[in-house]
C-alpha cells in the first residue's frame, strides 16, 4: 500500500496534536523516507489552511508550516465527476466523507487513512480499504 490518501482529520490530528498526532508523524515519516506516497485532496489544504490561521493567528507561521506538509503530502485536486459520484452514493451519511473518498479513488490510491472510521463502513466503500492510522501502520509493519 504505497499510495496512501488521507483524509483531513489525520492531518488535523497531526497539526493540532489531537488524537492520532503521533501515528501521522509516522506515517509522515515513512512518506518523507519514500516509503510510500501521501495523498490528501486540494479541500483538506483549504480546511488545514483555515483551521491553522485560527489558531495560530501568525500567517507566516501558518504558511511555513503548510509549505512544510507539501514536502511530503501531494494534494489532489478534485473533478466534477467525483464530485457527482459522492453525491449519488447514498451510502455515505456525510457528503464532506464521500467527497474524500471519491478523490482517493480518483488519485488511484491503495487505501484511505481516516480517524472516523466509522462513516467509511458501509456499501459502496469497499472498492478502497480505510483504516485508523495505527491500523494503517500495523499493517504497513507486517506487509
Amino acid at each position: 500500500m504505497r499510495k496512501v490518501f488521507l483524509d483531513t482529520n489525520v492531518v488535523l490530528d497531526h497539526a493540532l496534536g489531537r488524537i492520532f498526532a503521533e501515528e501521522a508523524e509516522k506515517i509522515f515519516n515513512m512518506s518523507e523516507l519514500g516509503n510510500i506516497t501521501c495523498y490528501i485532496s486540494s479541500g483538506t489544504l483549504y480546511t488545514l489552511a483555515y483551521i491553522l490561521e485560527k489558531s495560530i493567528k501568525d500567517i507566516e507561521i501558518v504558511r511555513e508550516k503548510l509549505l512544510l506538509y507539501l514536502t511530503f503530502i501531494i494534494p489532489v485536486s478534485n473533478f466534477p465527476y467525483n464530485f457527482e459520484q459522492a453525491l449519488c452514493d447514498k451510502s455515505f451519511d456525510d457528503i464532506e466523507d464521500a467527497f474524500q473518498y471519491y478523490t482517493a479513488l480518483q488519485a488511484g490510491c491503495d487505501c484511505f487513512v481516516t480517524a472516523n472510521i466509522k462513516d467509511f463502513e458501509k456499501g459502496e466503500m469497499k472498492k478502497l480499504p480505510v483504516f485508523k492510522p495505527d491500523d494503517y501502520l500495523q499493517r504497513s509493519v507486517v506487509n
